[in-house]
């Protein structure tokens, strides 16, 4: 039973993961940007955040879990929702990162690696079995 469930999502899983890179890259580019010209790393983090989810729901919704018939207004409440918990799993992990690393340009890089590594599986079965699903 639970390798048919686990095949049935498998595609979704590889799809999630594809546009996750994509959402990933915009979001590392935006926040080594604007840390760039600001320095300040929570800002830094939060814009990089916005522009790759933007990027993120709308092709996790109308592409990966084919979910752009239903009301998009009670999707993207419990999409925001799920993100919003899970960008705070990765502020914390990332801060707490950089505390222990010690704040260089390295290091923030490292830092948010972690964070956005922590926050991959919540945020994948947060879109699935809430979010968007059917």
């Amino acid at each position: 039973m639970n390798l048919i469930r686990f095949r049935k999502h498998s595609g979704k899983l590889i799809l999630f993961c594809f546009v996750g890179v994509l959402a990933f890259l915009l979001d590392w580019l935006f926040f080594n940007l604007v840390y760039t010209i600001t320095m300040w790393f929570t800002f830094s983090i939060f814009m990089g955040w916005v522009v790759s989810m933007i990027f993120n729901f709308t092709t996790n919704r109308n592409l990966t879990f084919k979910a752009g018939k239903k009301p998009l207004n009670r999707q993207l409440i419990k999409w925001l929702t799920v993100y919003f918990g899970v960008f705070l799993i990765r502020l914390l992990v990332s801060k707490g990162s950089l505390v222990l690393l010690g704040e260089s340009e390295f290091n923030v890089n490292i830092a948010f690696f972690l964070g956005i590594l922590v926050s991959i599986p919540f945020s994948f079965l947060g879109s699935l079995l809430w979010a968007f699903r059917k």
